[in-house]
């Protein structure tokens, strides 16, 4: 039966009790004005009495029951059942209707409740950083990727975005709708770009809004390494096709001038006079071809070695024990550095502590680094060179090469990593280059300051 159909019964019921009261009353009244029989007037008041009752009665516990459905949905207790008696089928009506209500309601939360978890997953998945910065400088973060972002568990506040960088704090905090914003932020060292995007809403009558933070430094360092590689293969290229005649030709030429100078030297007596030959001149110019063959041969073996650099074997990473891969890479340099008199202290991590990668690209990055360091501290009284594992602040593997040389220039900043770039005179400025690759193709990263005490660290972060 219908709801519609519930309601007329209780409506007939009501109807047909107010009747009987109706009929007896007039009865009532009959009796009092027409007879004077007194005990059939006690009778009928006494029925007008308990019908008029169960008039009451009637209403009272509908509206008690109205009651408590009206108190279950207030409170969300959809759980609740309605014991109405079954001496009157509209009662059990009304019981039903109830219930069904309350079914529908009960109903309608899961589904909003499945809604919300579906949704809550789906913020917590999305690999873009989500926060909510609240008028009272509160930023909660809403996902996963937040968290991990800013290596909390839950809230913060803009005040202590500033350790991530100033001009991170100022682009977050003055994010507006509609608008996207390049910054960069400073986590564990290291340096990382981020789109910045912001919509608001009003959330219990406050505007909140609701800021999105998109990591993109794999991709600009992806770009950057993709556009170096290309300019290096076109100009490896031109260069070698340049580079090759001209030793070739350099070395003829040098030998050309060598079968002249020595035909000169012996032609017979009764020849025709040979032209006068200037042995400096000769000897001038055999040392200028040299020179070029030789300067040939040293700008071919560079572009060889810059382009095994930019031509690296996709790496085939394994899990490495940081502590035996610094004990192994400790052992390599202690004996002859130690006859050089440079001193190396290691501070192997605890046991446990791993990084997956490729072992061999990763010795070339250390051992780069290394010897870099011994370079450095050559020159100190004491050179000391240092080689510390463990895990940084936010629980990240990292290795750190140190010295106690002349340091950095802090105006060089990331410049040291660029190819071809050094400070070396007979540096080639490829070697922290080849690092920063390793380590990218790792999806990790190098870092460069000055050390505690004087020189320099490197840092590289897993």
């Amino acid at each position: 039966m219908t709801a519609r159909g519930r309601t007329n019964r209780f409506a007939r019921a009501l109807a047909t009790r107010i009747a009987a009261l109706f009929a007896t009353l007039v009865v009532l009244a009959y009796a009092v004005i027409a007879t004077d029989l007194v005990a059939v007037v006690i009778v009928l008041l006494a029925a007008v009495i308990a019908q008029g009752l169960g008039v009451v009665r009637l209403v009272q516990r509908t509206n008690r029951e109205l009651a408590r459905l009206l108190d279950a949905l207030r409170s969300d207790d959809f759980q609740q059942s309605f014991a109405i008696g079954q001496d009157d089928p509209s009662f059990a009506e009304l019981k039903a209707t109830f219930d069904d209500v309350l079914a529908r309601f009960r109903d309608a939360r899961f589904e909003r409740e499945a809604q919300r978890r579906y949704l809550e997953a789906l913020v917590e998945h999305v690999p873009v950083a989500i926060v909510a910065i609240h008028p009272g400088g509160a930023v909660e973060l809403l996902n996963n990727a937040a968290r991990r972002l800013f290596n909390l568990a839950g809230e913060t506040t803009t005040d202590a975005l500033v350790a991530h960088g100033a001009d991170f704090q100022r682009d977050l905090v003055q994010a507006r709708p509609g608008q996207r914003t390049v910054t960069r932020m400073t986590a564990d060292g290291v340096a990382r770009h981020l789109i910045v995007s912001a919509t608001e809403l009003t959330v219990t009558g406050q505007p909140v809004r609701f800021v999105t933070l998109q990591d993109i430094q794999s991709e600009l360092d992806g770009n950057e390494l993709a556009a170096w590689r290309d300019m290096a293969r076109i100009l490896t290229h031109e260069i070698m096709n340049s580079l090759t005649p001209i030793a070739s030709l350099a070395r003829t030429a040098d030998d050309l001038v060598g079968d002249l100078a020595t035909r000169a030297a012996a032609a017979p007596g009764d020849a025709a006079p040979a032209p006068p030959v200037d042995d400096e001149l000769i000897e001038d110019l055999r040392a200028a071809l040299r020179t070029l063959a030789r300067r040939s041969d040293g700008l071919m073996r560079f572009v060889r070695s810059y382009r095994e650099f930019t031509q690296l074997p996709p790496p085939t990473p394994r899990p490495i024990a940081l502590d035996d891969y610094v004990a192994r890479i400790a052992t390599l340099f202690a004996t002859d550095w130690a006859q050089r008199g440079i001193a190396l202290t290691v501070t192997a991590p605890p046991a446990g502590i791993a990084v997956t990668a490729d072992e061999a690209l990763l010795d070339q990055a250390v051992i780069n680094l290394l010897r870099n360091a011994a370079d450095a501290a050559a020159g100190a009284a004491a050179p000391q060179v240092w080689l510390d594992a463990g895990l940084s602040d936010r629980g990240r593997p990292i290795l750190e090469i140190g010295d106690n040389g002349p340091g950095l220039d802090p105006a060089l900043g990331d410049k040291i990593f660029l190819p071809f770039f050094t400070t070396k005179p007979e540096g080639s400025g490829i070697g922290l280059a080849l690092a920063r690759q390793v380590m990218l193709v790792h999806k990790g990263a190098i870092t460069a300051g000055a050390r505690p005490g004087g020189g320099a660290v490197f840092r590289l972060t897993f």
